[in-house]
């Protein structure tokens, strides 16, 4: 008898693995593909609706301006964008595209915990796989080299040189050094400054030795933390460890005060 059953689950296995990838899409985990598909477009269009007169957007790792385009054509001269971008290569794309626009502001640098020249590493110019940390994932295909260096400044610095006193949404994707940026950001957190966080997680997070319960407990005190969904937000209530799933992910943080739909 268990020959028989181990020969069947056997053969079942292809089922339960697709379901497996069928349950966590749903799930808003592991989905790829553009931002109707990942739920960031969902993300903004609830932004859209906000009655602020005026909306600041920060894109940190705006690579070559996607996300910060999507911002401008949805919600128009209402929006100021400041995307940062540290790749020269990626930032030259994003000048050229972003460049000349109303309400953009582009920093041809990084965010961290702290101010500083570090190694990046990429697999390609301009790549959204680009990082400050030593990737590791030759089990894909891909390999990460040296790629000269870039600048890392904190958030808070940066803010107050700016006259930032009000964030409506950073948004952080930064391969898997999200966690770093928003601790660099501790005093806007702290204060409310920032009114909503999107961070990703995935396998980065294994390079950076990261976990969503670094995030939650940062994050909790001050926000309501959420996974994006294609068409929503799915709450997350109280942690536990089966959140660790290191598969691509989107969140958002929403400040207590602040309403979502």
């Amino acid at each position: 008898m268990q020959i028989r059953h181990f020969l069947a689950q056997r053969r079942l296995q292809p089922i339960y693995t697709a379901l497996h990838e069928v349950l966590l899409a749903g799930l808003g985990v592991g989905v790829h593909g553009g931002f109707e598909y990942t739920g960031e477009q969902w993300v903004v269009r609830q932004l859209a609706a906000d009655q602020s007169p005026s909306l600041t957007i920060l894109d940190v790792g705006a690579n070559v301006g996607e996300y910060s385009a999507l911002i401008l054509d949805t919600l128009g001269p209402r929006a100021t964008v400041h995307a940062f971008e540290p790749s020269a290569d990626a930032y030259s794309v994003l000048s050229s595209r972003l460049l000349g626009r109303s309400g953009v502001h582009l920093h041809p640098f990084g965010l961290g915990f702290e101010e500083a020249e570090v190694p990046l590493y990429t697999n390609q110019p301009a790549s959204t796989w680009a990082s400050v940390l030593p990737r590791r994932a030759e089990y894909t295909g891909v390999t990460f080299m040296p790629a000269g260096t870039v600048r890392l400044r904190r958030l808070d610095v940066v803010c107050r040189e700016l006259n930032l006193s009000r964030i409506d949404l950073l948004k952080v994707d930064v391969e898997g050094y999200d966690l770093a940026v928003l601790q660099g950001a501790g005093e806007l957190l702290e204060s409310g400054a920032i009114r909503r966080v999107q961070f990703e997680f995935g396998e980065a997070n294994i390079d950076s030795r990261t976990y969503l319960r670094d995030f939650w407990e940062l994050l909790n005190p001050h926000y309501r933390l959420y996974r994006i969904v294609s068409n929503g937000l799915a709450p997350i209530e109280r942690y536990n460890g089966n959140h660790e799933l290191f598969r691509l992910s989107n969140y958002l943080a929403v400040l207590r005060s602040v309403r979502t739909r």
